[in-house]
């Protein structure tokens, strides 16, 4: 609808009109012989009760194209300028293939040097599936995507992802510019920032504590003491009460196994090292015999495996016995988790972050 062809083949895009050039071609359109790059049937200029411009079919004929809302309209128009004032060439209702022979159509595709995406505006229903599809047949053909999608379709919030860029729009009305629902930024403004490196994916980190159970105890081997390991709480911050055990627990050689390889998920044998801790090991053997719960700890200070049996024995007594409170504790052991990635959309970031 932004598109048509000329006689010589060149693209005449709506877009790249003002609208005293636009009234002209409209008196001169028969002449030129516009056609439509879909069917190549005539072209007519035609201008929306927005007073956006576009082509339409002269006669509809046997062309299967989907014919767009006003807000589809709107919006591709809107995306289309940005890109060009952003510096880079657009095309609307651009086709293309995969290396396979996948057939695509981009509202959008936007080219500057080697660089090419595609830009889709999503107004109908369409399933997180079908988008990957579609973003997946791009990136075989060596094109990047972004999608904006209608929030009358996606009311909750689009889980960020990097590989298939997805924005929502606010309610479009046609007589104010669309806004980005989840960053509160005009859609004009938003596509020149993704296209002038101003939007960009953070990983982010944070300090989060484990808290590592143990108790107090005596290597068997060397007869130092030692703090044996027998599970971890991540749901406290360093000062918190921990929360109250309703479950309980039975200490047997499989679920210490369990719980100590749960604990290397979490923390490093290092960390468990530099606060005193006894590291934790795996073995093949336990008492002569193959195993199926390998997990044990290890004395921090002669390396003697420690065995599930005998500390599970005494990790049931300890709770067992009121007056042996001292003997359980926690040890918080800071360290770094990655959250999910995000977009983050900058106005006032220059040309020179990463894309």
């Amino acid at each position: 609808p932004l598109r048509a062809i000329s006689p010589a083949g060149d693209n005449v895009h709506a877009f790249e009109y003002d609208s005293t050039a636009w009234l002209q071609l409209k008196t001169e359109y028969r002449a030129i012989g516009l056609r439509m790059p879909c069917c190549e049937a005539d072209a007519i200029p035609k201008t929306s009760r927005r007073g956006t411009a576009f082509f339409a079919h002269a006669r509809k004929g046997d062309c299967t194209t989907a014919p767009e809302s006003d807000e589809h309209l709107y919006c591709k128009y809107i995306v289309a300028k940005a890109v060009q004032l952003a510096g880079w060439r657009a095309i609307t209702e651009c086709n293309g293939q995969t290396p396979e022979g996948e057939e695509w159509i981009a509202d959008v595709h936007c080219e500057k040097g080697a660089s090419r995406i595609a830009l889709e505006i999503q107004m109908s229903q369409q399933t997180d599936e079908e988008m990957q599809y579609r973003q997946e047949r791009y990136r075989k053909a060596g094109v990047r995507g972004a999608w904006f999608l209608s929030s009358a379709i996606r009311r909750e919030p689009i889980a960020h992802n990097r590989d298939v860029p997805a924005f929502r729009l606010a309610p479009v009305s046609l007589d104010r510019t669309p806004e980005l629902l989840d960053f509160q930024v005009p859609l004009d403004e938003f596509v020149v920032g993704m296209l002038t490196r101003r939007l960009k994916w953070v990983v982010l980190e944070r300090n989060q504590p484990v808290h590592i159970e143990c108790m107090k105890d005596t290597c068997w081997a060397c007869k130092k003491a030692v703090l044996q390991v027998y599970g971890h709480i991540t749901n406290i911050e360093i000062g918190e009460a921990p929360p109250e055990r309703w479950i309980e627990r039975y200490y047997t050689e499989a679920s210490m196994s369990a719980d100590l390889e749960a604990v290397l998920e979490e923390v490093t044998n290092d960390q468990l090292k530099a606060v005193g801790l006894n590291t934790i090991m795996k073995r093949r053997l336990v008492r002569g015999k193959q195993t199926h719960w390998p997990y044990c700890n290890q004395c921090v200070h002669c390396g003697a495996p420690q065995d599930n049996h005998f500390v599970g024995e005494r990790l049931r007594a300890a709770e067992a016995d009121i007056d042996s409170g001292d003997l359980l504790g926690l040890v918080p052991i800071n360290r770094m988790i990655q959250l999910p990635g995000r977009w983050v959309f900058d106005p006032r970031t220059e040309d020179t972050a990463e894309g």
